[in-house]
């Protein structure tokens, strides 16, 4: 471990001691990341996914060789911490000067490194107290716990939610109580969270659980666990077979769809709906689904699909009206919640119900399907899945909301009959269901652990019909539909080349990995990441990242609304908290949970959760445009409070996965194309016409018409990427008569590319698809939704969609609004921030077939600058890199590069080639395939310098504007000004001093002091001189939150009203926009801070960091800087910025 890292630790523990000056919560705060620090360093292999910090605490005292006492001194201490960051205890001094040693003592431990007497002399004598609680002899609802071993009889594990002296002994495989669970018991690794449920203590202490649940932090979907229960068995791979194949937007799905829609209507209704009405509404909400629907091609089929509509209308109808009511159901609609959502951490599920009664005695899942019917007795049962997922229902109201299960009446309603079933719940059914939920968990982070795509294809081979079969079937339905379903897909995997294989293995490897740390979370230094955060961090924590809004009253309730139905809440006063106001990093568009939270413990795996997104957001109000209406007033009291945190979807990761499938099913040719086994083709006839064009853009959209397969352009920042060079390409291609459809990654981006169609003269006619929340608002005329209005029927959705010859949206709305291909084939796709873009999310687009079965796109064309920020990704580089040498030589070294990243590669690397085979190699011979924009229109000359030559090797050229040269004069009224000297400069770094080691790393007092006082002075110049417009004159850049509220903090201290609206945010949020001036607060308090602030990549041995030239290249006219220089000055590339800036 470095020497400075380990001085920095005993610096953090000694300022935790001398506690006068600062809280006792911060201090506590402080030890917290230091101890989460210290485990991370002792775990470099990031594979080993633990979500919680209590494993990591036993996994790195077992790896140093700690005694009990040892770890239990540390536990003690998360438990304490835990307390005071979820407000659940006061701090204490002397608690606190005895957690600090026990830190000391572990930083010796790990270091050998001796504890510096300046801290030795004010640790108490005392250690850290810890009681050891024996279970107590009664039955415990649930508790986590910590696998270690286990033999025949009993598993080892340590508790999690106190201190054990010694490993708690678990019974399992005791016959009609836990034995379900005996396969998983022997597959468990060591210290693998489990919890269990309903446990019996006898007096020896022995634990047996009914329950025993296998990592409950990734949660399965209710639904995805119930549909594995198959009529031929309920084997794991069931949930990987699911994934691969895409879903037919078939009637039976449509029908589901209506039928729902129906159901809302009749709970709702006031008086009797109109079945015609109800109908124009569906079509209003599945446009392009029913004009997609193959099936409703065949008139037959289609006069059956809607007199079908009908019959579930009336059956609805007729169980709403009179079987609710008859003796017996009690069922009472005007108390109803429709579609709440359920997080259940003790089993490690969620999901969503159709329907239940706001005092949840009794809840309905519907289904429009079949049920099993038996002929000769004209009998009519559930089919086993659904009982599966009434029965998961059930024990989720249990054990997330203390529901007696007894106590809770479930129905499964199938409207095609109609019938009301009434399930009965058998908790040894559920066991068994259980089971199948911790084997697929198993099987996951097997995946993800391993991190192997040979371990991966072993796991693969379980998706074959002999393995899938468990119940032997051999009847017609097997051997007609079930087993050629399942044996396509193997089939599919099995032709491929072994390339092939490999991509289509390690691609899955990936999509599991990034999934599973999306679910489970990984705790980087910057916080909690992924859905487990919702229960796992602490308050404190949360609103640190500023991920929870809570203390919110319901100002405005129009939940009841059919149409849109949405909810303003507003901050209750806040209360001059202890902590410092973090901003809240919710965003309009955002998904979001909303649940009551009227006390500390309330949280989303206790409460009802309602889903939506967030309309609009300021410092004290929210509106949140809810999922589903909710008519009874009784569903969101007023008098409650609420809280808002992020929801996380599986949807991203649902469409990677089909995208793979597509890749199973595309043409040979896409695939060799994509697979880099036949090179790019393109017209040569217009080779003269590039070699003459009279500029840049010219030739560029020359090359895109000569291209056949691809063309990628590379375009560095201003040089009018989408503004000329994407709508000079949608201009000619729309002039030769082709379909295009645009894509880009952020609705931002789409916003830009529709502000560069709605500028093309003569006008052109385009639609947009996405929701209305995530589109600009001068957009939403062109939204799908709008424009489809006005159409009555299918044929006019058919038509409407085939008029119109340009389609713009992102690549994950049109992942998963894969209907569109069986409307519409398109000649070109132009992908912008394609660098944004990750394979996975791109290829299922380019591997879509059409009905007829070609290519859904024909050629592509991807814009990007792969040295600008990258595509996000959870897992760390060492975990994505790919070490296959077949894909390695296709250009695959890592699976976090985009596609785009790949292809240049590959050409660059031909052109490399082809330049040295020829005798004139000094002259530049470009490539047909690619090109890049080298006129910048955006940065002055100076502002540009910096960035040119460190990152561009010198290759950009200002276009020549005013602003871009020539010099700036001082405001008369500045001259005394602190900074008279710097305003007229064009670059300037200001030196800021270090934050004491007491506060947190995350924020700088003294750059926030000077950012706010140069804004001031700048806001002045400007003003004075061409007048000054906060959404383009300023803006200010930081990589954290805490300072981001610092700064704005500093800055509404000044008064000055137009300051108070510039934008203060992190690179990310500013990639692709502009200021006329940039100030940039590096807030690097440690060393090592600079790890993570970097986003580093390589290109021909020169070093660049992306972040930083993000940063640099938002500046028009004016770029300043503040840091603390002497950490600046460790890494290379900032030190050479320094270096610059301070002698220019």
């Amino acid at each position: 471990m470095m020497d400075c890292e380990v001085k920095e630790y005993f610096s953090i523990l000694l300022e935790a001691c001398h506690v006068e000056e600062i809280s006792l919560d911060v201090a506590y705060r402080q030890l917290r990341e230091l101890l989460e620090r210290l485990c991370r360093t002792q775990m470099p292999d990031g594979s080993l996914q633990m979500t919680d910090l209590s494993a990591r605490i036993s996994f790195v005292a077992s790896k140093a060789g700690l005694s009990t006492v040892e770890q239990n001194r540390l536990h003690t201490f998360r438990l304490t911490s835990n307390a005071i960051l979820n407000r659940q205890a006061e701090p204490q001094r002397e608690q606190l000067l005895r957690d600090a040693k026990t830190l000391a003592f572990f930083v010796k431990r790990l270091t050998g490194e001796e504890i510096p007497a300046e801290l030795y002399r004010l640790l108490p004598r005392a250690d850290a107290t810890y009681i050891v609680a024996p279970p107590a002899k009664e039955r415990i609802k649930r508790m986590r716990v910590c696998f270690q071993y286990a033999d025949d009889t009993y598993l080892y594990v340590l508790p999690v939610d106190t201190v054990a002296d010694e490993p708690l002994r678990v019974r399992y495989n005791v016959p009609q109580i836990n034995e379900e669970f005996a396969e998983i018991c022997r597959i468990l690794w060591r210290h693998a969270q489990v919890n269990l449920l309903d446990v019996t203590v006898d007096e020896v202490g022995i634990l047996t659980p009914s329950f025993i649940i296998l990592e409950p932090d990734y949660l399965i979907d209710i639904s995805s666990l119930a549909e594995c229960f198959k009529d031929y068995g309920h084997h794991p791979a069931n949930y990987i077979l699911a994934r691969l194949q895409s879903p037919d937007n078939t009637r039976p799905l449509l029908l589901g769809n209506i039928a729902n829609l129906f159901l809302d209507e009749w709970i709702h209704a006031k008086e009797a709906p109109d079945y015609l009405a109800c109908m124009k509404k569906a079509f209003r909400s599945y446009p392009i689904e029913l004009a997609a629907c193959a099936d409703l091609r065949d008139r037959e089929k289609e006069a059956e699909f809607f007199s079908d509509c009908k019959r579930h209308f009336d059956n609805i109808h007729r169980t709403v009206t009179e079987t609710f009511r008859a003796s017996g159901y009690e069922l009472d609609r005007t108390d109803a919640v429709l579609e709440p959502s359920y997080i259940c951490e003790a089993l490690g599920l969620q999901g969503r119900l159709d329907y239940m009664q706001r005092d949840m005695t009794s809840f309905i899942e519907m289904k429009s399907g079949k049920a099993d019917e038996y002929s000769i007795r004209g009998k009519v049962e559930p089919k086993e899945n659904n009982k599966v997922q009434m029965l998961l229902y059930q024990a989720v109201l249990e054990y997330s909301m203390g529901m007696d299960h007894r106590r809770v009446k479930a129905y499964l309603l199938y409207t095609r009959y109609p019938l009301l079933y009434p399930a009965r719940p058998s908790w040894a059914m559920v066991r068994r269901v259980m089971d199948v939920r911790n084997r697929i968990v198993a099987n996951e982070y097997g995946i993800q652990l391993r991190n192997s795509p040979q371990y991966t294809a072993e796991r693969l081979k379980d998706i074959h019909p002999d393995t899938l079969n468990e119940r032997g079937l051999d009847n017609t339905l097997w051997k007609r539909f079930l087993c050629p379903s399942i044996d396509a897909v193997a089939q599919r995997i099995r032709s491929l080349s072994s390339l092939e294989q490999s991509y289509f293995y390690t691609l899955y490897n990936f999509i599991t990995k990034e999934l599973y740390t999306s679910k489970s979370g990984d705790v980087d230094y910057e916080g909690r990441t992924g859905a487990a955060a919702l229960w796992l961090s602490t308050l404190a924590e949360k609103c640190e990242a500023g991920e929870i809004l809570y203390d919110l009253a319901i100002c405005e309730n129009h939940a009841a609304d059919t149409h849109k139905p949405y909810l303003s809440l507003r901050t209750k006063q806040m209360v001059a908290s202890r902590q410092e106001r973090v901003l809240p990093n919710f965003r309009q568009g955002d998904a979001v949970v909303l649940y009551e939270r009227n006390t500390d413990t309330d949280n989303v795996t206790n409460k009802m959760v309602f889903k939506g997104n967030i309309e609009r957001i300021s410092d004290n109000e929210v509106c949140i445009r809810l999922r589903a209406t909710q008519q009874n007033a009784g569903v969101l009291p007023a008098a409650s409070l609420y809280a808002i945190e992020h929801d996380y979807m599986d949807t991203s990761f649902r469409s990677m996965y089909l995208g793979l499938s597509a890749f199973l099913s595309a043409t040979q040719r896409r695939r060799d194309l994509l697979l880099g086994q036949r090179p790019p083709e393109f017209d040569a006839s217009l080779d003269t016409g590039i070699a003459t064009a009279p500029d840049d853009f010219s030739r560029i959209i020359l090359k895109a018409q000569a291209a056949r397969d691809y063309f990628l352009l590379i375009g560095p920042p201003g040089t009018g990427k989408t503004s000329r060079a994407l709508r000079g390409m949608v201009e000619a291609f729309y002039r030769e008569g082709k379909q295009i459809l645009l894509l880009s990654y952020t609705n931002r981006a789409v916003d830009e590319i529709s502000k560069a169609l709605a500028s093309i003269e003569p006008e052109i006619d385009f639609i947009r698809l996405g929701s209305e929340l995530s589109c600009d608002d001068s957009f939403r005329p062109y939204l799908i939704e709008n424009v489809l209005e006005s159409c009555a029927t299918r044929r006019q959705v058919q038509e409407r969609i085939a008029r119109c010859r340009v389609f713009v949206g992102t690549v994950a709305t049109l992942s998963s609004k894969t209907e569109l291909f069986r409307l519409k084939t398109f000649d070109v796709a132009i992908v912008d921030e394609a660098t944004q873009i990750l394979e996975p999310q791109l290829l299922g687009l380019l591997c879509t077939r059409n009905p007829a079965g070609a290519d859904a796109i024909g050629k592509f064309i991807l814009i990007g600058d792969h040295k600008q920020l990258p595509a996000v990704v959870l897992q760390s580089s060492e975990q994505s890199e790919v070490c296959d040498e077949a894909l390695q030589a296709i250009g695959l070294y890592n699976l976090k590069d985009s596609l785009f990243e790949r292809l240049y590669r590959n050409l660059s690397k031909e052109s490399a080639n082809r330049q040295a085979s020829t005798s004139h190699s000094s002259s530049f011979i470009p490539h047909p395939s690619y090109d890049m924009l080298c006129r910048q229109g955006r940065m002055n000359i100076e502002v540009a310098l910096f960035p040119n030559r460190a990152f561009y090797g010198g290759l950009l050229e200002p276009v020549g504007l005013p602003h871009q040269q020539g010099e700036l004069i001082l405001a008369p009224e500045l001259c005394d000004c602190e900074f008279a000297g710097l305003l007229t400069r064009r670059v300037a770094f200001l030196p800021a001093a270090v934050e004491p080691p007491a506060q947190s790393a995350k924020m700088n007092h003294s750059e926030a002091r000077i950012v706010a006082r140069l804004a001031a002075a700048i806001y002045r110049q400007y003003a004075a001189v061409s007048g000054f417009n906060p959404a383009v004159t300023l803006g200010v850049i930081t990589p954290y939150r805490s300072q981001i509220a610092l700064i704005k903090k500093e800055i509404a201290a000044l008064g000055i009203a137009p300051l108070e609206d510039i934008l203060v945010d992190t690179v990310e949020r500013f990639q692709g926009s502009e200021r006329d001036v940039i100030i940039y607060s590096f807030c690097v308090n440690r060393a090592y801070q600079l790890k993570f602030l970097a986003n580093m990549t390589e290109e021909n041995g020169t070093r660049i960091d992306r972040k930083l030239n993000v940063a640099l290249t938002r500046a028009r006219r004016q770029m300043f800087m503040t840091g603390v220089p002497q950490l600046l000055k460790l890494n290379p590339i900032y030190a050479e910025l320094l270096s610059v800036v301070c002698h220019s």
